[in-house]
């Protein structure tokens, strides 16, 4: 039953994005290399992260620096947690993007210089830890990986850690998977990163790209499960058991405000990708109290 089950959760859960950040128009598929940031905010803070988070997008707006992000918010999983994701087609390339952007930083001034202050000076009371994460495609891994992501709504994120030396038995699963998925014709978009900087080497991290959580009443697990026979089912399970140490899922919403994407993302569904800026509450000012006025002192 222990092993049907963490096989059943493997199924339903993999899955994965493309066009992640849609950095030119003719991407047709995930990017080859993505930074993957994981923020933890502090609890009760969220709301306010997510409007300072938004005022960053609008100076990358403004300053029109390179680096288009997505940017993910919690549905199911840790409600304290944000996710980022920036692809690029090699690392050269993501180098530049950060060298670009720092530069624009750097170089803002008046009004715009203010608000990044202001903003860096807050960071600190919203966050509790942040983890960066460089990552590689493995293509080897994915399936059907080609979707229209600007029309996507959701994101089910799901890590998973192999045991080491582990990593062939983990792909004779993913090929048996990928031929079921097949046969029971899923409707599923999948792309795996594995994390090669940020977190051990054994973390692979992949995406399922939604547009309605109503998705999840497709019941893909049971059907590709279905698909395979008897003998298949019970090499699957004792793969998936030797290979896969742990398996974590959570299911993010795309936030537009938070979220800095190219012209070409935007133009995929313009209604959602270009919503109202989101300016953070400015205090009130504090009204004055006038003192009493002592009485004067009694006279004889």
């Amino acid at each position: 039953m222990k092993k049907s089950l963490l096989l059943f959760v493997v199924v339903v859960l993999i899955a994965a994005f493309s066009q992640v950040v849609a950095q030119t128009p003719d991407r047709s598929g995930p990017p080859k290399v993505a930074l993957i940031v994981r923020e933890d905010i502090k609890p009760g803070m969220m709301g306010t992260h997510n409007r300072h988070s938004a005022e960053f997008a609008n100076i990358f707006g403004r300053l029109q620096t390179p680096n288009h992000r997505i940017a993910l918010v919690p549905v199911a999983g840790s409600e304290n947690e944000v996710i980022y994701i920036t692809g690029a087609d090699s690392f050269a390339e993501l180098e530049g993007i950060q060298k670009a952007t720092d530069d624009k930083m750097s170089a803002a001034s008046g009004g715009t210089k203010a608000d990044l202050d202001r903003l860096d000076k807050e960071a600190p009371e919203l966050h509790a830890g942040m983890r960066d994460m460089l990552t590689v495609l493995r293509p080897e891994y994915g399936y059907n990986s080609d979707v229209k992501i600007a029309t996507m709504r959701y994101f089910a994120v799901t890590t998973i850690r192999l045991r080491p030396g582990q990593e062939d038995q983990f792909a004779e699963l993913a090929k048996m998977q990928n031929a079921a998925r097949d046969k029971a014709k899923a409707e599923l978009h999948i792309a795996c990163f594995q994390v090669i900087a940020g977190t051990p080497a054994t973390t692979l991290m992949f995406f399922r790209p939604m547009k309605s959580l109503a998705e999840y009443d497709l019941r893909i697990g049971p059907r590709v499960r279905e698909a395979m026979s008897d003998d298949q089912k019970k090499k699957a399970d004792k793969l998936a058991v030797d290979a896969i140490m742990f398996s974590e899922t959570s299911v993010y919403a795309m936030n537009p405000q938070m979220s800095y994407v190219s012209k070409e993302m935007i133009a995929g569904d313009p209604g959602f990708w270009t919503p109202k800026p989101v300016m953070m509450p400015k205090p009130k000012p504090k009204k004055r109290v006038a003192k009493p006025v002592a009485p004067p002192p009694p006279t004889d």
